[in-house]
Parts: C-alpha cells; sequence; structure tokens
C-alpha cells in the first residue's frame, strides 16, 4: 500500500517540498538549526557550526527506513526556507504517520507551514494512510493553529509525552483521517 518514491516533489501555490538535499544544510543552518527560537519547540539538536553531515545523516535515515524529509522552497526565490518530515513509518495494524515541520523564523505567520502540513497530508492520503498525527509542545499556539487550518482535530493533551531541554514537556495531539476512510465507521 504505502510506496517511498524519494523523487516525488510536491507542488502548493508558494511551496516546492523535495526530498532533503546535502546542499540544502547551510540553509537548513541558518534557518532552523542555529536558531534557538525555531528549536524552542522543535525537537532538534542546536548546532554551534554549520555541518552538512547532520543532513546527510537526516536524508541517509530517510532513505534507509522509507519516509520522506522534504526541504521547503520558496518558489519565488528558490530559498530553502525550513523542512518537513515524516516522522513515523506507518504503523503496520493502524496505519498511522506522524508528521512534523520547521521553519525558519522570518517566514513565520505568512502560511507556509500550512501549506506545507496540508501538501503533506495529502501526500500521506494518497499513498494510502488511514491517520495522520501531528503533535506540539504546549505553548506553542502558532503551530497548533497550523493543524486546525488543515482540518486536524485536537485528540489529547499528553502528558510529559516529549523530553526535551532537560524536562518533560506535554504535548498537545492532532489527527485527521483520510477521508476515503471516513465512510468505515458507519
Amino acid at each position: 500500500m504505502f510506496k517511498f518514491d524519494r523523487h516525488i516533489t510536491l507542488n502548493t501555490k508558494h511551496l516546492l517540498l523535495r526530498f532533503i538535499e546535502v546542499d540544502d544544510h547551510k540553509a537548513i543552518y541558518d534557518n532552523v538549526s542555529h536558531d534557538k527560537d525555531v528549536l524552542k519547540y522543535f525537537i532538534m539538536n542546536y548546532q554551534e557550526k554549520d555541518d552538512e553531515e547532520v543532513i546527510r545523516r537526516i536524508s541517509n535515515f530517510a532513505i534507509r527506513n522509507e519516509r520522506y524529509v522534504f526541504s521547503i522552497i520558496l518558489k519565488d526565490t528558490n530559498e530553502v526556507i525550513g523542512f518537513c518530515l515524516q516522522c513515523s513509518s506507518p504503523s503496520t495494524q493502524n496505519n498511522t504517520v506522524e508528521l512534523g515541520y520547521a521553519i525558519g523564523k522570518k517566514y513565520w505567520n505568512q502560511g507556509y507551514g500550512t501549506e506545507c502540513l496540508q501538501a503533506l497530508i495529502d501526500l500521506m492520503f494518497s499513498l494510502g494512510v488511514h491517520k495522520v498525527i501531528a503533535n506540539h509542545i504546549v505553548g506553542n499556539i502558532a503551530s497548533g493553529r497550523v493543524m486546525q487550518k488543515c482540518n486536524m482535530i485536537h485528540a489529547a493533551t499528553l502528558v510529559d509525552e516529549v523530553y526535551y531541554h532537560d524536562k518533560y514537556h506535554n504535548c498537545e495531539s492532532y489527527y485527521i483521517i483520510n477521508p476515503k476512510d471516513l465512510g468505515d465507521n458507519k
């Protein structure tokens, strides 16, 4: 059912999503992994210096585990502004995947997160995934709005869900069911 193809490219109104490349390392460093404001809620290690090996490891892990990790590129300028990813492989029993995203703060509040997440959700559903979930650390209200704009439904507050920055954090969990499967519960 789920068929991984790292050559898939997703187009939205303002964005191009393509599989992450090692050459994206500088932009990912500048926009995500060297910005403590972005990393306040996105679980990734802070980088003191640019290191293309980080992106190489991410790419190799994704390919080996057949997961999508896309660079988020502005169509108008061809800038890599962040990345989005399939955090988990489809579960065998429930056919569910978790998605995530990180965008540089100078690109926040411009609708790119919503465009990106919606494109990922659409891809997962086209690949036969039954349910998509996404979580955000409590306090990251903007990420919750992105999920809501993509018609995701709040499922629960997960207590002590992630250990990050030397403490446990509660997370808000959202989900959306593949529309083709909605009739199955009737």
